[in-house]
This record gives structure tokens, sequence and C-alpha cells, in this order.
């Protein structure tokens, strides 16, 4: 909400709701319509990268086709927009909300907070040296699908993304982390974070485990490192 107080924001959204109202009128009989005794929305937190879109959807109590219109409104467009009903498009990197507001009943309000985050390239710049890392990778249990990107983060940039490959009749990840001379000096040496955006859930997640980047391999195809997010 940049530049604006949640007042100033909770105005605007009550003048667009009379619009919508108007609007609306077409669709259904207000009088006849059954207000909502609770409207919310099925998440709280969606994270996209630049350019991707996704649909928030709401649920109603009681459960009725009457009252399921939802005036749709972004706290940042700038960031993030509706562009179609409920479609969500991240537009550009930072944080915001997304207000869902009952047709029926305007003071039925859920909101849904928002991260648009880069996505996720390796650098032009080439490196001198590398750490590999072949890893079992398991999500929740369950191993990675093809929407799942897994990248290796250090010193604060993307610096390897997991390809899976077949070895001996099982699948493997290998990360190829590329960095910059370290001495042997443990402390000198900087930690490598691994991070997984699960695109089909519009979320992102962070492995608990983590190394530091020595110019070594960590973990062998027949032997991988565990990289689980419980």
């Amino acid at each position: 909400m940049r530049n604006h107080s949640y007042i100033i924001h909770r105005v605007v959204v009550i003048a667009c709701m009379a619009m919508a109202l108007t609007s609306c009128a077409d669709l259904f009989d207000m009088d006849d319509a059954i207000v909502p005794r609770e409207m919310t929305l099925e998440t709280h937190a969606v994270t996209l990268m630049l350019g991707d879109s996704c649909v928030i959807k709401p649920t109603f109590t009681p459960d009725s086709l009457s009252n399921n219109v939802v005036y749709w409104m972004s706290m940042d467009p700038e960031i993030a927009s509706f562009v179609s009903g409920d479609t969500l498009v991240g537009l550009s990197i930072g944080t915001t909300k997304a207000l869902a507001i009952s047709v029926t009943d305007y003071n039925q309000i859920d909101t849904c907070a928002v991260e648009v985050i880069d996505r996720w390239q390796l650098p032009d710049e080439d490196f001198p040296h590398e750490t590999i890392v072949y890893a079992n990778v398991l999500i929740h249990g369950q191993p990675p699908t093809d929407d799942d990107i897994i990248a290796a983060f250090y010193e604060g940039e993307v610096r390897g993304i997991g390809q899976i490959f077949e070895m001996r009749g099982h699948s493997v990840m290998r990360i190829r982390i590329a960095g910059d001379f370290v001495d042997d000096d443990e402390l000198d040496q900087q930690s490598v974070a691994f991070r997984c955006f699960r695109r089909s859930h519009h979320e992102l997640l962070t492995f608990p485990q983590w190394i530091f980047f020595d110019g070594e391999s960590h973990g062998t195809p027949s032997e991988p490192l565990q990289l689980q997010i419980p």
C-alpha cells in the first residue's frame, strides 16, 4: 500500500463496491439474494513469479449460487493486478494484498497476501569455481513435479538450478552452483540455501538443509544428499 493508508483504501473499496452493486443488479434480484454469513478465501498467501498468474477462489457459508459474486481489488495494481475476474497477474517485484468483497454484503471481506518475485535464471557472468550437489529431493514426502523449480542461492542470487536425471533406475537431482574462489578457511566461506518454487501451488518454500560453497561435490549419484521439506 505505497503512499496510502489502509483507511483511504477502505474508502476506495467501499466506493467501488457501490459501483459493483449497480453493475451487478442485472445478474440477480438483490432483495432475493442470500447474504453470506461468511466469505473466506481458499488461500491467504500466494507467490507469483514475474508475469505469472493465478486464480484466487472464495468460499461461502451458506453455499448458495445466489451469493457467489465477488468484487476483486489489488491494493497495489502496479505489483499485481486482476486482469479478468479472479485472475491475478504479477506485474512487478514486491508485495501487496488482494481483496475480495462479497457483492451481497460488502462487510464480508477477506484478503490474500501477494508476493511477486523475479524469475529464476542463472546469471550471465562466468564464475571460476563451482560446487556440485547430487540430491534426493522430497517436498512434503513427495518427489518434485515438472512444475517445481529447485534453485540454489549463493550471495543473494540464483547460482544453480536443479536438473533431474535417471541413475540406475532412480531419479537424482544435480545442482551445479557457480561461485568465486574460496580459500581453505571455513570462516570465509558463505552458505548456500536451497529453495523451491511450486508454480502450480503459487508457493515459495525454503529447504532446512544448506551447505557451504567450497568448490567440492556434496553427495554422489549413488549416495545423494537429502534435501527434504517436511
